[in-house]
């Protein structure tokens, strides 16, 4: 699991040890798969073809 997605599960306050913390991060991920949320995707196919073109070249057929 991502620690972005860790950070806003408000665990924003210390916890002092693993055995404390994991319990609270595995109810979280039950949660967080139960509602199945989709990835945001951040740009479309279209978006990252354009600007990662350089990285892929273009064959002529």
């Amino acid at each position: 699991m991502e620690l972005a997605v860790l950070s806003n599960m408000s665990l924003s306050q210390r916890i002092p040890a693993e055995e404390t913390l994991r319990p609270h991060v595995e109810t979280n991920i039950r949660e967080r798969n139960a509602k199945a949320q989709p990835v945001k995707r951040r740009f479309t196919v279209q978006d990252a073809r354009r600007k990662l073109a350089r990285l892929y070249p273009r064959v002529s057929t």
